[in-house]
């Protein structure tokens, strides 16, 4: 087995290509997303200036219609001409026909105009593609560069502590990120589920305003029909507040930090007694219960905006440790190729490292 020395003699040369296309590229990235953005400004340009040449000429065939009227309308000319306003006609002619031609010279400076931004669209496409076949040579070949290394230096390399160390960074700079993406995720999941759940809740409370809307004309003599609609609406008002408890189960199960909510009694009317012993005072007291659920439901919607807005707080301290530990394993992968890079360097220099005998490292044999 050929040894780390010979490895790193035979991969030198592709090292140094790797590493010159790298540099070549340095600024390709950038470049792509400023570019990409100088395309996105100029794609805004040319719908606005679509819509002003749809509106140009829509503009211009009614002052094109106005103008034909006085430029071809014989009786127009001479009525004016009788009632002795033909200066009169003449001006409100001429200025029909300045207005056309108005909206003619608009309508020629944004066809104008278009004609440039397509034209300077086409010139950023081919400049983005450009950049973009700059980073694919760019990713290219820092992932070669990376399965070059990998060939030569994963696992232990005892003739290079100082690789070994860069590397073991490197791993915890990874388990470290992947944490914090996955806590990351389940944070935004959490809020996610209790954002749905505070809609069902709002749901709720309005079905209960469309109980009590229910249960003030039914005080006022609206009979089954208004029963009907106040068993409707508060039972649309259950279900919409079981719903939101059982998201928030959900969310419970997923992370120990969310908390349940107060227990919620919806109102129910009851068909028989509804018809039996229907009047005013029954109604009455059955108006108040269904204010009782309300308020029952508004603590309830309390309670869930507290869970809600500790949720938020909990995915934006998430969002910012997955952004730093993001920038650590960023920063640890480029002092792992570093590190690997100076090792080539210092072969390159004659810099052998030293064998476990105490002696150079041999170069490998050639047959």
């Amino acid at each position: 087995m050929a040894s780390i020395t010979g490895q790193l003699q035979s991969a030198a040369p592709r090292n140094e290509q790797l590493l010159d296309i790298l540099s070549q590229t340095d600024n390709a990235p950038s470049a792509l997303e400023q570019q990409k953005r100088y395309v996105f400004d100029l794609d805004s340009q040319l719908q606005d200036v679509k819509k002003r040449i749809a509106t140009l000429e829509r503009e211009r065939a009614k002052e094109h219609k106005d103008h034909e009227k006085y430029r071809d309308s014989v009786m127009k000319r001479w009525a004016y001409k009788v009632t002795g306003n033909k200066e009169k006609f003449a001006a409100k002619a001429e200025k029909e026909e300045q207005e056309y031609f108005d909206v003619l010279q608009k309508l020629h400076q944004a066809s104008t105009l278009e004609e440039n931004l397509n034209s300077m669209r086409t010139e950023a496409l081919g400049i983005q593609q450009g950049y973009e076949q700059d980073c694919a040579r760019r990713a290219a070949a820092q992932s070669d560069l990376d399965a070059l290394y990998a060939n030569i230096f994963q696992g232990p390399t005892p003739s290079f502590p100082e690789e070994d160390t860069a590397e073991r960074n490197m791993e915890n700079a990874v388990q470290a990120y992947n944490n914090s993406s996955a806590k990351l995720e389940l944070d935004r999941r959490v809020q996610s589920i209790l954002d749905d759940a505070g809609k069902c809740i709002h749901s709720a409370l309005l079905a209960i305003e469309d109980a009590l809307d229910a249960s003030r004309l039914d005080m006022f003599g609206g009979g089954a029909t208004a029963d009907m609609m106040e068993r409707n609406a508060l039972s649309k008002a259950e279900m919409s507040v079981t719903q939101a408890q059982m998201m928030v189960m959900q969310a419970q199960h997923m992370s120990p930090e969310v908390g349940g909510l107060p227990p919620v009694k919806i109102a129910q009317g009851n068909l028989f007694s509804d018809v039996l012993f229907d009047n005013i005072f029954t109604d009455m007291d059955f108006h108040d219960k269904i204010k009782d659920s309300r308020a029952e439901v508004q603590r309830c919607q309390q309670a869930l905006l507290a869970q809600l807005a500790a949720a938020k707080e909990r995915t934006q301290i998430s969002e910012q440790q997955s952004k730093t530990q993001s920038a650590l394993l960023k920063t640890a992968r480029e002092e792992l190729q570093k590190t690997r890079q100076n090792i080539f360097k210092r072969l390159a220099e004659g810099n052998v490292p030293q064998s476990t005998s105490g002696k150079p490292e041999a170069p490998p044999a050639y047959s």
